[in-house]
């Protein structure tokens, strides 16, 4: 495993795809079989493995639920980086479908394989503010979730 040799490059690419809402380039990013491990017990919690899972059950619960336009990933910052590790903060500026804002604040984990890809992912973010706003009536985890874990 290694953290790509131009780290800030690739967080820059990965950040701009996920704000603008480029699901494609964003996916390409990862391995397909990544795990993302989500913080919490929204209805985006735990673990989900699989790039195809993560397009077909994980990412649809999330863009259902916030205006299009929507932009999450904004002002990233690199917090610190090792051979096969990178934290980031970042922001997301978003409002609900029914026009509540939804400004959270994130904190990413991102473990990269020795192509610089990422191959799993550790997210923690204000769970109370995405229940209350974006998960009010307490929808499910999608299929093929299971349990964080480290």
């Amino acid at each position: 495993m290694s953290t790509p040799t131009n780290i800030e490059a690739t967080l820059n690419k990965l950040y701009n795809a996920l704000s603008e809402g480029d699901v494609e380039t964003w996916i390409a990013m990862h391995t397909p079989d990544v795990a993302l491990n989500v913080n919490g017990s929204t209805a985006v919690s735990g673990r989900t493995e699989g790039a195809q899972n993560v397009l077909e059950n994980l990412l649809p619960i999330l863009f259902s639920r916030v205006q299009p336009g929507s932009k999450i990933g904004v002002n990233w910052k690199l917090m610190c980086a090792d051979d096969k590790r990178a934290v980031v903060i970042f922001e997301g500026e978003a409002k609900s479908l029914g026009g509540e804002q939804y400004n959270n604040r994130y904190c990413q984990i991102l473990e990269f394989n020795d192509d610089g890809l990422i191959q799993e992912l550790w997210e923690f973010f204000d769970t109370a503010l995405a229940d209350n706003v974006l998960f009010k009536d307490n929808p499910s985890a999608p299929a093929g979730t299971a349990t964080f874990r480290y």
